[in-house]
């Protein structure tokens, strides 16, 4: 007769291999991030210069220049189109596949920028948005990889690490991205081959090394497929839609930081930046951007908070986030130093609490359940980053007019976080839950 009890305790177990799995999983996203966030590294103007000089298409016609928010706009874009379609090849073929599906992508797009730059600005810009239906199939199918192998006894933290492959990618791309632009001779070209051959590696690596777990190494989110059918009733839930609502607002404003912090920190303090040379700004704004690798800070303690208070580490973090774009871009150290600090905390939490608590609503539906919900959580994050382009475009715009304007900033950010706050609020369980 078997005992339930050791069942339940095998179940709660950590497989060892559930770490490289997730090691591998997280590789294949960071390296995907390189390919779209060089060109806050080596900074907007001296990209819009590089064109100037050496793209046939712009010289011809010099209103492209008037494209150039979409460089970083159609990325979030084609993730969003491509969100959904997302889920429906990880139910079909499994994570492991949809994973290899978005590489493949990736590398297309990444392969037709580095093709067509020279050439044509449509063309490359056709290029960055298959790179972001890649990106989307990635991060979707990645955590679907992580809940897989992860009990939930680690599993918030596991996906909280799974979490800082953006933070890890930015980071990396602006300590480095400017020193290898140099390191091949200013030419754009091979800096795009570059990241192309990168994700070929990675790719390679994550077919060879990644598998689906045994029956003994299962955990409770089944990596058996289930019809959507099946899966929809898991859906109803008020704080899963808030979270989702609530994730789409963090990324509107984390993706302003991201394009614009090492322009801004570089920007000269008449002008209304700090005026720091490029590799401290590379080095401090690479770090400041890349806060989320707390991550794991932030599923560690929402791995310890009770069920029901698990929602007090999403208030905190867009909180965080909220306070922190109050205080952004002024050119004063004192608060640029309390800027980073909220900076800092919303992204520990944001990051490293949002995913996990996606399997935390819906592990009862399996990996099918875990995906679909997954692709709304990537819909509204990129919705979200869609938005910021354009609607922090003004700001941009009087950066490089050399007359920065913080309070641009503040009123595209604040009152969207103020509606953060009220709909992480709602996450609240009720007695029922």
């Amino acid at each position: 007769m078997s005992n339930p009890n050791a069942a339940a305790s095998a179940q709660e177990k950590t497989p060892s291999y559930a770490w490289i799995a997730l090691v591998v999983s997280l590789l294949a996203a960071i390296s995907i991030v390189y390919a779209w966030m060089w060109l806050p590294a080596i900074t907007f103007p001296v990209f819009k210069g590089w064109l100037g000089a050496n793209c046939a298409s712009v010289q011809a016609d010099p209103s492209q220049f008037g494209l150039l928010s979409n460089v970083m706009g159609l990325v979030p874009i084609a993730a969003l189109i491509m969100a959904f379609t997302a889920s429906f090849v990880v139910r079909k073929f499994g994570p492991k596949v949809g994973t290899l599906v978005g590489l493949g992508l990736a590398i297309i797009g990444s392969a037709v920028c580095a093709l067509t730059i020279t050439s044509s600005f449509m063309a490359f810009l056709v290029g960055r948005f298959i790179l972001g239906l890649g990106l989307a199939q990635t991060i979707v199918a990645g955590p679907t990889c992580v809940s897989i192998w992860f009990p939930n006894t680690t599993r918030g933290r596991a996906m909280a690490i799974w979490s800082i492959w953006a933070p890890v990618g930015i980071f990396t791309v602006n300590v480095f991205g400017d020193g290898i632009y140099h390191a091949v001779g200013q030419n754009l070209v091979t800096l795009l081959w570059v990241w192309t051959i990168v994700i070929v590696v990675i790719g390679i690596l994550f077919a060879v090394v990644f598998r689906k777990p045994r029956a003994d190494e299962a955990s409770e989110v089944s990596a058996e497929t289930k019809s959507f059918r099946e899966v929809l009733p898991f859906f109803k839930k008020r704080q899963l839609w808030c979270l989702i609502f609530m994730f789409a607002i963090f990324n509107y404003m984390n993706y302003a930081f991201s394009q614009y912090l090492k322009t801004w920190l570089q920007l000269d303090p008449t002008a209304g930046g700090l005026g720091w040379d490029p590799a401290m700004a590379g080095l401090i704004g690479g770090a400041l951007t890349a806060c989320g690798i707390l991550a794991p800070i932030g599923g560690f303690i929402l791995d310890k908070l009770p069920r029901n208070l698990k929602y007090i580490a999403v208030v905190s973090g867009i909180t965080g986030l909220t306070v922190c774009s109050a205080l952004a871009f002024q050119n004063n150290m004192v608060v640029f130093v309390f800027y980073a600090i909220f900076f800092c905390i919303g992204n520990m939490f944001l990051n490293g609490c949002c995913r996990p608590m996606i399997p935390t609503y819906v592990f009862r539906g399996g990996a099918t359940a875990v995906a679909l919900g997954l692709s709304f959580l990537t819909f509204g994050q990129y919705l979200g980053q869609t938005i910021t382009s354009y609607a922090l475009e003004p700001f941009n715009a009087s950066m490089s007019a050399g007359a920065c304007d913080p309070m641009l900033a503040f009123w595209a950010l604040v009152p969207i976080g103020v509606v953060g706050i009220i709909a992480s609020l709602f996450m609240k369980p009720s007695k029922q839950d």
